[in-house]
């Protein structure tokens, strides 16, 4: 049997195991409250980081497409009037044969220069620009050939000899090529 003095330091352990479990227990939904808290927080703070990165990617979607409508709008703008100018090119081509060769002293030859002068000034205001490159090489996206000439220097070969008829360009897109001539070098030269 035990005696007094093990039953006693028995009893105080039991009554010092009893005072930490009640601390631990008053504590316990301490800690537990601050590991959830904390739990919550993280868990706000990803959902926050989401938002962010959802509220950045709507934020660049809408200025890429404002972006891309206002490209838009401009090239409508600039573009709107293409058939209007392409139907009034046949105009400006009458007004270039009909003076070519005229004397410029003659009135009625000065008028219609002026005329042209005027409806050119309009176009060119309009976006519209002359593709007249006598001496330049060949560019198929800017010239039509319609006819070969014999050249007698190779570095004539390839080059614009003449321009029959004017090309035009409305900001920066070909809208009727220029027809041309072009030079063709033959070597006369042959060894044997």
């Amino acid at each position: 049997m035990p005696d007094e003095h093990e039953q006693s330091a028995t009893s105080q352990d039991d009554s010092l195991r009893s005072n930490e479990r009640e601390a631990d227990a008053s504590l316990a939904p301490e800690k537990l409250e601050e590991a959830e808290m904390a739990s919550k927080l993280e868990e706000c703070r990803k959902e926050k980081n989401e938002y962010l990165l959802g509220w950045q990617r709507c934020k660049a979607d809408a200025t890429n497409i404002k972006q891309q409508y206002e490209a838009r709008n401009l090239n409508m703008i600039q573009f709107a009037a293409e058939n209007l100018i392409l139907s009034l090119i046949p105009v400006l081509d009458t007004f270039d044969h009909a003076l070519q060769g005229k004397d410029a002293s003659d009135p009625y030859v000065q008028g219609f220069g002026y005329v042209q002068t005027q409806l050119l000034s309009i176009l060119f205001r309009q976006g519209l620009a002359i593709i007249s490159d006598t001496g330049a090489l060949f560019d198929v996206s800017r010239h039509e050939a319609v006819e070969s000439v014999s050249v007698t220097e190779e570095k004539d070969s390839d080059k614009i000899i003449e321009t029959i008829e004017k090309g035009y360009i409305l900001h920066g897109k070909v809208i009727k090529p220029a027809k041309v001539k072009i030079g063709e070098y033959a070597n006369t030269n042959h060894e044997t």
